[in-house]
């Protein structure tokens, strides 16, 4: 049994190394054959593949140099400041832009034959709409002016500022530091004796410009001779927005003029409104608002802008609510639309003046008045307009 054993496991043995002989030897020839196959291909598809690989090469050396090269360009345009920021256009005039440039420079072009008008500056002011001339500074800081419908410079930089021309003459900074006026013919009309203050606009309106003193931070106003309208004492000038009239700030009180600086009121009232289209104005004096006329007569002595009644509380009901009671004959008023006083109804008279932030009373008998809506500053009073506590 052990040799008939033996004998089965030899021949399993011999089979199985015979198998692998034979894939053995077939293996051989398939790799073989697929060399030879391989080599074949290879042969044919050896030259394009050489021509693609160099070809592609020498395109990738080609756009290299020449993206090498045109930063090399740029970066000596940018250094010498030729490169031209077409989004940075303006509009100056008719066919003319400002265009920008890379080391922060502009000029003037042409947009039709885009012919450079002026030299290369620093800045162009852009907002020619009140008058032909614009200022612009040149390389070394100075200020002068370019005509915004030519493009070409007309008075060349020399100023420390200057203003856009108004009325037929502009504001600028001379040697001395003062602020001057001249025409479009560089001469200086009105002397530079006026102090010059940063970020303020030196530009005639109707015939009026308003000065600072930078000194007192006070304001004055001259006419476009040069003739002073208003000496330099008032905290502010501006001029109203619909009726030509200017209105004028001393010492926190409020006062009036015409288009011609003309004072028509007197800086002595609290507030003051005009109706420059009807000649008149509204004037208020230590809570009496009046409406006067620009001759000085009084159209209405006594105007209040809203009324409401005063009310008390005088019981408290079991759900908490407060049961109010409406005083016979004070009321309260408003002027001005932020001063509150008190009148009585029976004679029409004041028993509170109109100068505090809000009023309202506290018993039958009582009233509080508070001044800037700080509850600590409440005044009370009693309604015969006697101060119990201050």
């Amino acid at each position: 049994m052990l040799l008939i054993d033996f004998a089965y496991d030899r021949l399993f043995i011999d089979k199985t190394k015979i198998n692998m002989e034979k894939k053995s030897k077939l293996g051989r020839l398939l790799t073989k054959v697929g060399a030879v196959r391989l080599s074949q291909i290879w042969d044919k598809l050896k030259k394009p593949f050489n021509f693609c690989w160099k070809a592609g090469l020498a395109i990738f050396a080609i756009v290299f140099v020449i993206q090498l090269g045109q930063a090399l360009i740029d970066t000596c345009k940018d250094h010498l400041g030729l490169t031209y920021y077409y989004w940075g256009d303006e509009d100056l005039g008719k066919n003319i832009e400002i265009r920008h440039f890379s080391n922060n420079q502009v000029a003037a072009y042409n947009k039709i034959t885009d012919e450079r008008l002026s030299p290369k500056v620093r800045w162009i002011s852009c907002v020619p709409e009140r008058d032909s001339l614009t200022v612009f500074c040149d390389k070394e800081g100075r200020r002068g002016f370019l005509n915004v419908n030519t493009g070409k410079v007309v008075i060349a930089g020399q100023y420390k500022h200057a203003w856009h021309f108004s009325e037929g003459i502009a504001a600028v900074v001379a040697d001395n530091g003062k602020v001057g006026f001249i025409n479009y013919d560089n001469q200086m009309i009105i002397p530079p004796i006026y102090d010059y203050v940063s970020d303020y606009d030196y530009i005639f309106k109707d015939g009026i410009c308003v000065l600072a003193d930078d000194q007192t931070n006070k304001y004055g106003a001259i006419d476009v001779a040069g003739n002073v309208r208003l000496p330099m004492e008032y905290s502010m000038i501006i001029k109203s927005y619909n009726d030509g009239t200017w209105y004028l700030k001393k010492d926190d009180k409020y006062g009036l003029a015409d288009a011609d600086m003309n004072v028509i009121f007197e800086t002595v009232y609290d507030k003051i409104r005009s109706n420059g289209q009807d000649n008149n104005a509204y004037l208020t004096q230590n809570g009496v608002k009046q409406l006067v006329s620009f001759d000085g007569d009084v159209i209405f002595p006594f105007v209040i802008d809203e009324v409401w009644p005063l009310e008390y509380q005088t019981d408290c009901e079991e759900g908490g609510e407060n049961v109010n009671s409406m005083h016979p004959y004070l009321v309260k008023i408003m002027v001005d639309y932020d001063c509150f006083g008190v009148m009585d109804t029976r004679t029409g008279k004041m028993i509170i003046p109109a100068i505090y932030s809000d009023i309202n009373m506290i018993s039958q008998n009582l009233l509080m008045a508070e001044i800037d809506g700080n509850e600590e500053n409440n005044i009370i009073f009693t309604t015969a307009g006697i101060v119990l506590r201050q």
